[in-house]
């Protein structure tokens, strides 16, 4: 029986996230009282508060219209992935997305999150800076990092993949 009964998988709905999905389901489907708990983070519409600019238009209204989309991709996601509706739940929330992530672990008690990392090289990331790296320093539980499909089954090194990938 495995020890992660609660599974936070996070996922923006790219090709990584949905191996990461995967990775998730294959860790729920070892026991049978495991949930996977299906997170999708939207960014805040409202500009910062330094902006000069304000849209004429409703951002709340914005956020509710991404808030909807995202919550019917998740549930396409669970569909897809044959989840039992008894064993999964779904969230959008809205802001940062490490530390959105970070905190739906700690209010979900999780005992794993599960995302996917994208497939830029170690400069890039360096220079742009990771959500999965930033979950992995601020998680309050394990973090299973699912490498984009450019960095696996090659041989190839990261830098490599890379270099092919462009």
């Amino acid at each position: 029986m495995s020890r992660f009964h609660t599974i936070v998988a996070a996922v923006d709905f790219s090709d990584t996230a949905a191996d990461a999905l995967d990775a998730a389901v294959a860790l729920a489907s070892s026991d049978p009282q495991a949930r996977v708990e299906l997170l999708h983070v939207v960014p805040d519409p409202v500009p910062a508060i330094w902006s000069d600019e304000l849209p004429q238009i409703d951002l709340r209204e914005i956020e509710r219209t991404w808030r909807d989309g995202a919550l019917r991709q998740l549930a396409a996601l669970a569909a897809a992935a044959s989840l039992d509706p008894e064993r999964f739940a779904t969230a959008v929330v809205v802001g940062a997305p490490a530390a959105e992530i970070v905190r739906h672990a700690e209010r979900q008690h999780a005992d794993v999150i599960v995302l996917g990392s994208h497939g830029h090289g170690l400069v890039h990331r360096f220079l742009l800076g990771s959500v999965a790296e930033r979950v992995v320093r601020q998680a309050p539980c394990p973090v299973l990092v699912v490498p984009h499909r450019t960095l696996r089954g090659t041989g190839r090194t990261a830098a490599e993949a890379n270099t092919a990938a462009r």
